[in-house]
C-alpha cells in the first residue's frame, strides 16, 4: 500500500502540473475563452487527492470491506452538495466564469475531504493487517507496475480520445447549426441533463460491480469456473430485470421525471430515445467489473479505446450533417458495440452464454405489458412529487408481480440448490 500510495501521488502531481502549465491553452483555444484559467487551476489541485483516493479505495475493495468506501463516498457527496449550494446561493455570482469556478472548487474541496476521511479509515483498518502474521516481499512494486502501467498507458490514450470526443461534439454541432451557443445548448441537454438521469439508478449497479472484482479474482485463481458462471447468471438476470424496470419507468413517467428534476420538459424527447440503452449501459458496467476481476483490465481498456476511436470518426462525419440526432445515433452505436465486445471477451474467459430470451425478451415483454396496463388506467399527468413516487412504486410492484407470475426466478432457486448440495 505504501508503494501504491507513492505511485498514485507521483502521477497525481504530474497530472496536476500538466494542467497548471497548459491551462492558458485549454481556456483560450479549446474553450473559446468562455472561462478563464482559474477553473482549470482549481481542478488541477484535486488530481493528486483523487489519485490517492483511488489507491485507498482499491485497498478496501481488495480486502472486501467496501462498506467503509461507501461511507466515505456518501459523506463526500453530501458534503459536496452542501458546499455547492453554499457557493451558488450564498456567495455573489457575476458571470459564467464564477459559476464554473464555484462548481469546480466545491468538487476540489470535496476531493480533499474524501481523501482525509478515507485515509483515516485506512489507518484504522491497517492496524488489523499489521497485527496479523504476513510474509514480507520485495516484489510488490513489480506486481503493481505489471498491472498499473499497461492500464495507465491505455487510460491516458482513452482519456485523450475522450477529451477529443467531448471537444469535437460541440464543434460538430456548431457546423450543423452555425451557432456556437445553440450547439453548446444542445450538447448540454444530452450530456449535462439527459445522461445524468439515465445513469442515476446505475449507482446500485456500480456498487454491485465493485464487489464483483475481488470475488472473480478469487474464483479465477481457484479456476472455479462453475461457481463463476453461476454468479454471472444470477447477476446478469437481476441486472436485466432492474435495468428493464428502469427503462419502463423512464418511458412511462417521462414528463413527470423531467419536470420534477429540472422543472423543464426540453429533454423529454431525448430521454425517450436513449432510455432503451439503459440495459446495455448497466450490463456493460457489470461485465467490465467481472473482466477486471479476471485480470483482463487491459482488454477492457482496449475495448474502450476502440469504441472512442470509432465514435470520434462517426462524430466528425455524421454530426455536422444530421446534428443532434446524429449524435444520439452515435451514442446508441457506441453502447451496442461496447456491450458486444465486452460480452465476447467474457465468453472467451468463462464460456458463459448470454440467454437473450430469459435475460431480455421476457422482462421486456412484461415491462411493456406493465406500461400498457398503467397507461390504460392512468391517463393524466401529475407533477406532485409524492404522487409521482407513489405511481412509480405501483409500477414496480406490478412489474415484480408479473415476473413472479411467469416464474422467471426459477433458475436462480435451482442454482442455489446446486450450490448447497
Amino acid at each position: 500500500m505504501r508503494k501504491c500510495i507513492i505511485y498514485s501521488l507521483f502521477f497525481g502531481i504530474i497530472a496536476c502540473l500538466f494542467f497548471i502549465f497548459t491551462a492558458p491553452y485549454f481556456s483560450s483555444v479549446l474553450l473559446h475563452g468562455k472561462v478563464t484559467n482559474m477553473p482549470i487551476y482549481v481542478m488541477a489541485i484535486s488530481l493528486p487527492f483523487n489519485s490517492l483516493v483511488t489507491s485507498l479505495t482499491g485497498y478496501f475493495t481488495g480486502v472486501r470491506r467496501v462498506s467503509k468506501t461507501s461511507l466515505s463516498r456518501s459523506l463526500t457527496m453530501i458534503f459536496q452538495v452542501i458546499l455547492t449550494c453554499y457557493f451558488l446561493y450564498i456567495l455573489p455570482i457575476t458571470n459564467l466564469n464564477i459559476v464554473c469556478t464555484y462548481l469546480i472548487l466545491a468538487s476540489t474541496v470535496s476531493s480533499v475531504f474524501e481523501f482525509i476521511l478515507t485515509y483515516i479509515l485506512y489507518i484504522i483498518d491497517r492496524r488489523k493487517i499489521l497485527n496479523a502474521n504476513y510474509t514480507s516481499s520485495n516484489n510488490y512494486l513489480k506486481k503493481i507496475i505489471r498491472i498499473a502501467f499497461p492500464v495507465a498507458i491505455t487510460s491516458y490514450v482513452r482519456s485523450g480520445l475522450s477529451t477529443l470526443k467531448q471537444l469535437l461534439i460541440p464543434f460538430s454541432l456548431e457546423k450543423h447549426t452555425s451557432a456556437c451557443d445553440e450547439a453548446l445548448s444542445q450538447y448540454g441537454l444530452i450530456n449535462g441533463m439527459t445522461m445524468p438521469i439515465l445513469m442515476f439508478p446505475c449507482i446500485i449497479i456500480t456498487s454491485c460491480a465493485s464487489l464483483l472484482i475481488p470475488e472473480f479474482a478469487r474464483y479465477n485463481i481457484k479456476k472455479d469456473f462453475k461457481r463463476m458462471n453461476q454468479i454471472i447468471t444470477f447477476i446478469f438476470k437481476f441486472t436485466s430485470f432492474f435495468s428493464i424496470c428502469i427503462i419502463g419507468i423512464f418511458l412511462t413517467f417521462t414528463e413527470e421525471i423531467c419536470y420534477l428534476v429540472y422543472n423543464n420538459l426540453s429533454i423529454s424527447e431525448f430521454l425517450v430515445i436513449l432510455a432503451p440503452l439503459v440495459i446495455l449501459i448497466y450490463l456493460d458496467k457489470i461485465i467490465d467489473a467481472m473482466l477486471r476481476g479476471l485480470d483482463k483490465q487491459v482488454g477492457v481498456m482496449f475495448c474502450n479505446i476502440f469504441d472512442l476511436f470509432l465514435t470520434i470518426i462517426l462524430i466528425y462525419s455524421l454530426v455536422p450533417i444530421y446534428g443532434i440526432y446524429g449524435y444520439l445515433a452515435i451514442i446508441a452505436i457506441s453502447e451496442i458495440l461496447n456491450f458486444a465486445i465486452s460480452l465476447i471477451q467474457l465468453y472467451k474467459v468463462t464460456k458463459f452464454k448470454f440467454d437473450y430470451f430469459s435475460f431480455v425478451v421476457v422482462p421486456f415483454l412484461l415491462v411493456i405489458a406493465t406500461k400498457l396496463l398503467f397507461d390504460a388506467v392512468d391517463n393524466y399527468i401529475e407533477y406532485d412529487t409524492s404522487f409521482v413516487i407513489f405511481k412509480v412504486l405501483i409500477f414496480i410492484s406490478i412489474y415484480t408481480i408479473l415476473l413472479l407470475s411467469f416464474n422467471v426466478f426459477r433458475f436462480v432457486k435451482q442454482r442455489r440448490i446446486v450450490v448447497v448440495r
